[in-house]
This record gives C-alpha cells, sequence and structure tokens, in this order.
C-alpha cells in the first residue's frame, strides 16, 4: 500500500499544472456523477395523494400521516399532497375509510345527526348549515373558484323584533385562483343562487368577498344588469370586428404598420307593426229585417138611411171582407276595412351604429439620392417615409369596411330610416402618419417579416459563437487529456523500471551513471577491435551462463 502510495505522488510531481488541473476536473465529475446516481436511487418517488385540497383538508390529512409516521410533500401552493408510491394505494384506502379525503361540507347529511332532544332552534340551524355547505360545494364548481365559506344568520323568531331585522343575511367569501378575477355576471349569479336557496333571503342581504379582501354587491336593478350585459356584449362585438380588420391590414402592410379601432352600438329593441289598407273592405255583418201589414178591404153601397149605421146590422157582410197586405224589408250591413298586423323580432343586438377609424404608417419609397446641389446621383438610392395617396386610403378603407360588414349592417337600416339620420350613426375615417417606434423601423420590419432579417442573423451568430466556444474547449479539454495519460503511462513505465532494477531505464536521469556506462561501452569497442576471438568468447559465456 505504501509503494503505491509512493507511485502515486512520483507521477503526480512528474504531472504539469494543466494535468493536475483536468484530473482534478475528471475526479470532480466523476464523483458528482457517483453522487447523483445514488441519490436518484436511493430517494422515494413520490406520487399525488390528492389534489385540490383546502387548507382545512391538507392539515387534517397531514397530522393522520405524520401519526403513522410517513413520509410526504405539500405542493401546489399547498393544495396537494405527495407521498412515496410505495405507500399511495394503501394511503388511498386509509384515508377514505376514514373519510378524510372526502370534502369538509356535509351538506343535508348534518340533518340525519339530529337527535330527538334538540329544539326547533338547533333543527333550523343545523338546516342554514346544511343549506350553507350545499351552496358552497355550487360554488366551488365555478370556474376559478378554489375554495367557498357561506354564512346564514337567521335571526330567533321573537315578538321584540321587527320584520325587517327577522329577515336572514349571507355573507360569501370566495378563494379564487391565482390571477382569477369574479365577473359580474358571475356576482349576480351567485347572490341569485343564494337568495333562491334560503327561504326569505333578498339580494339585497347577500353580500360577496373574493380573496383579495374587496367587498363586491350586486344590485337587483333589471336595468342596471341589462345595462350591463349590454355593454358586455357591445365591448365582445368592438374587439371582435378590430380583430378581423387588423388580421386583414397586417396581413397586406404587415404587422405594426396599421392600427384599427371599431366602435358600435347594438340595438336590442323588438319592434310590431300595424297598419290600415283603406282601399279595400269586408264585410263584417249583414241584418235584414222584413215589417208586413194587412187591413180590411169593406164593400160598396146601399142607400142612404138608417141600416147601414146600425150596429150589428151589417155583420155578416163585414166578416167576410177581404183584407189588403203591405210588407216592408230593411237591410243593415256593417262594413271593416282591410287592416294588416305584422309583429317582426329583429335580430338580437344587431348593429344599430358604427364608428370605424383607420390609422396607416407611412410608406417607404427608394427615391433617386440628390447631391448637394439637388440633383439626382447616379444609380444610387434612397429611402423615403411619405403619405399613402387618397386613392390608396380608399382601397384599405374598402377593404377594412367589408370585412366588418359596415355596408351591410348601414343597408339594412337605410331600408327603415331616412338617409340622413343613417349617415349620422354610420361613419369611418383613415388617417395616415408617422407612427411612434422605440427601434428603427428596418430592424422592425425584417425582424416580423423573416427570421433571417438582422435580428435573426444577429440571434443565429450568439448560437454559433456559442457552439464554437463548446467545441473549442472539448478540443481543448481532449489534448490536455491526451497529454495527461500520455504522461501517466510514462510515469508508470518508469516506476515499474525501478521496481525491476532496470539499470537502462532507471539510471537514464543520472549524469555520472550516463558517463560510466559511455566509458564502459568505448572500453569494450577497443577490446573487441584489438582481440575480437576474446570478445567472442566473453560473449559465449555470458550466454551460456544467461
Amino acid at each position: 500500500m505504501g509503494n503505491m502510495l509512493q507511485q502515486m505522488s512520483a507521477i503526480w510531481a512528474r504531472l504539469e499544472a494543466a494535468q493536475r488541473i483536468t484530473l482534478v476536473l475528471v475526479c470532480l465529475g466523476l464523483a458528482l456523477a457517483i453522487t447523483a446516481i445514488s441519490y436518484g436511487a436511493t430517494r422515494p418517488d413520490y406520487r399525488l395523494l390528492a389534489s385540490g385540497l383546502s387548507p382545512g383538508n391538507v392539515a387534517k390529512i397531514a397530522g393522520e400521516l405524520e401519526a403513522g409516521n410517513t413520509a410526504y410533500r405539500i405542493t401546489d401552493n399547498e393544495t396537494a399532497i405527495l407521498v412515496p408510491s410505495k405507500d399511495l394505494y394503501r394511503l388511498r384506502n386509509v384515508l377514505a375509510e376514514n373519510g378524510t379525503l372526502a370534502a369538509e361540507d356535509d351538506g343535508f347529511k348534518l340533518l340525519d345527526r339530529g337527535r330527538m332532544w334538540d329544539s326547533t332552534f338547533i333543527e333550523h340551524k343545523n338546516y342554514d348549515r346544511a343549506v350553507a355547505s350545499e351552496l358552497e360545494a355550487s360554488y366551488r364548481e365555478l370556474p376559478g373558484v378554489a375554495g367557498a365559506r357561506v354564512i346564514i344568520d337567521r335571526p330567533a323568531p321573537s315578538p321584540f323584533i321587527g320584520d325587517e331585522e327577522a329577515k336572514p343575511k349571507a355573507s360569501i367569501k370566495l378563494e379564487m385562483r391565482a390571477g382569477m378575477r369574479l365577473t359580474q355576471r358571475q356576482i349576480t349569479g351567485v347572490v341569485h343562487l343564494a337568495s333562491g336557496a334560503v327561504a326569505g333571503l333578498t339580494i339585497e342581504r347577500v353580500q360577496v368577498m373574493d380573496s383579495s379582501g374587496i367587498l363586491t354587491q350586486t344590485t337587483g336593478d333589471s336595468g342596471a344588469a341589462m345595462a350591463q350585459t349590454t355593454l358586455d356584449a357591445e365591448v365582445a362585438r368592438e374587439a371582435h370586428l378590430s380583430r378581423k380588420a387588423q388580421d386583414l391590414l397586417d396581413n397586406v402592410l404587415g404587422p405594426g404598420r396599421s392600427q384599427v379601432k371599431v366602435s358600435v352600438k347594438l340595438d336590442f329593441a323588438k319592434r310590431t307593426e300595424a297598419s290600415s289598407d283603406p282601399t279595400t273592405q269586408k264585410a263584417l255583418k249583414e241584418n235584414t229585417t222584413t215589417t208586413e201589414e194587412k187591413t180590411p178591404v169593406l164593400g160598396t153601397g146601399g142607400l142612404a138611411g138608417t141600416a147601414s149605421n146600425v150596429e150589428g146590422e151589417n155583420a155578416v157582410a163585414s166578416a167576410n171582407a177581404p183584407l189588403a197586405s203591405k210588407s216592408m224589408e230593411d237591410t243593415h250591413t256593417e262594413y271593416v276595412v282591410g287592416q294588416r298586423t305584422v309583429t317582426q323580432e329583429d335580430e338580437v343586438g344587431r348593429i344599430k351604429a358604427m364608428s370605424v377609424s383607420i390609422l396607416l404608417d407611412f410608406k417607404v419609397v427608394k427615391v433617386p439620392k440628390l447631391d448637394a446641389k439637388g440633383q439626382p446621383s447616379s444609380g444610387e438610392m434612397e429611402e423615403k417615409r411619405e403619405e399613402y395617396t387618397a386613392e390608396e386610403k380608399k382601397r384599405f378603407e374598402s377593404l377594412v369596411l367589408g370585412a366588418i360588414g359596415f355596408n351591410a349592417a348601414k343597408g339594412i337600416w337605410l331600408r327603415e330610416e331616412q338617409a340622413n339620420v343613417v349617415e349620422s350613426r354610420f361613419s369611418s375615417v383613415v388617417q395616415s402618419m408617422e407612427m411612434f417606434r422605440d427601434i428603427d423601423d428596418r430592424t422592425v420590419a425584417t425582424a416580423a417579416v423573416s427570421p433571417f432579417g438582422f435580428a435573426g442573423l444577429r440571434e443565429w451568430a450568439g448560437f454559433g459563437l456559442a457552439g464554437f466556444a463548446a467545441l473549442a474547449f472539448l478540443f481543448i479539454a481532449r489534448g490536455q487529456l491526451k497529454q495527461g495519460a500520455s504522461s501517466l503511462a510514462q510515469a508508470a513505465e518508469r516506476a515499474r523500471a525501478n521496481v525491476r532494477g532496470d539499470d537502462k531505464v532507471a539510471g537514464a536521469g543520472d549524469e555520472e551513471q550516463r558517463k560510466r556506462r559511455a566509458d564502459m561501452k568505448e572500453a569494450i569497442r577497443k577490446k573487441v577491435q584489438e582481440d575480437p576471438a576474446a570478445a567472442a568468447q566473453i560473449i559465449k559465456k555470458w550466454m551460456t551462463e544467461g
């Protein structure tokens, strides 16, 4: 062992500084690799036990794992727990049996725990707790909501409090995930869901707070809710149309060379049209009345005297007298003038007004370069920025208006209203001016259009430089390693020569030995020249003895 250490010390002493550094780096790299492999082999493989947990559930599960001496890790903003893979399924079964993995809220299961001696007040409180638990489960299903807590306050019935104080109240706390916020429509839905689930709860007595600590409260005014909905619809329509127009101009002019903004006003009204046509009429009803009158006709005559004037004298003759009849017919007809009633429901949210603003950057043209006297130089060109012409502006305006349906929306209203009224609501403007830039416009254009522009070439040059440096380092390291290996081989050979006692190799560094060896060689050479036979005998004897 000591001899080996001496050999290694001798080898280390004969190495150069660069060789020593290379050897040290190789040993350090080998040690790090062995350490990493050992750590990865002995480290347990952690897998997900449960995720999306509340702080209460995390603390409960962590307590049970610590009681069982089980390793675990809490990740994902303290909402998930990892355990070793070998214990995963066993722990899931144990926690599921204990009910630890279940949600914190029990919902209407709370009512099953009632006792027969509970008072009516306790029963009502348990029912409110059950409803609050069900609401919390519903709120956690909303996008972006990580946790929810609902508190329902219902005063006990008492003849000493007024009707207003006896009404229930609700406080809702929603824990939002990172970067998520509640919209006004979501808040309205949360409030109405709570008011509908709790008997006697009005939306004015519901308060909602998100995780940022801002208390938000919705209003019961249907007009305000409709205004908010209308505003959201208009903003969405404006963003959609602006994006369509911008994509079109970007494909024609290039990114960053134009800007389009569209403003719209939507119409949600429903119209009913009623009209009368005096040129047509229709009989509604007709009444006909017939009247018939009959009168007797007396006979002529006789002599003047008293017989005809005596009552009953001519009774037989009067009874057989003929009757005269008279008929009258009256017809009454009622007519109604033709009517037409049309109920027309227009497109919900159709565009009532639209304003389009188009901004074009100055275009780049090449013109002959002028000399000091203002004359064009020979064949040299330079770039110049100038405004688009009126025809070019008109062409771009036509493309944009056609893409967003400007003329179609305007034409619908022209059929219903006067032209001057419609023209005042639909307008467009095109302007060309120099747009602000942080860097040179040519750099922007080349980088945006082609990955092999100035910025692209600079990036590729950086990659090439890094690759060249890596290759140079490998080449130098390779040379050092080869040189170190050669030196190690030479040192090992010298060590073996010292162990064998080889005078030729072991005395290579001794000046005195070299001189003595040279004198001996010279003496032998002279002796061989003087007496070759004796020299042959000596060599023969050496070979025989050897």
